[in-house]
């Protein structure tokens, strides 16, 4: 038995009065209930251009 850690990317955009971290939010939010788990986390946030970014999710899954 052990832990797996997938990483998922996502490039993402922000509109003008989008809050990024309500953004990574809902996010999470989504994945968690498409994956059943609530081992989602956000590892990290890179800029890369003007409101655009990519975001690397973690997600643990447990082996069995």
């Amino acid at each position: 038995m052990g832990k797996m850690k997938d990483q998922e990317f996502i490039d993402i955009v922000l509109g003008e009065d989008e809050s990024l971290a309500a953004l990574l939010q809902t996010i999470v939010t989504h994945k968690r209930k498409e994956l059943g788990t609530h081992a989602v986390y956000v590892q990290e946030v890179i800029s890369t251009y003007d409101n655009g970014y990519t975001v690397i999710l973690e997600i643990s899954r447990s082996t069995y």
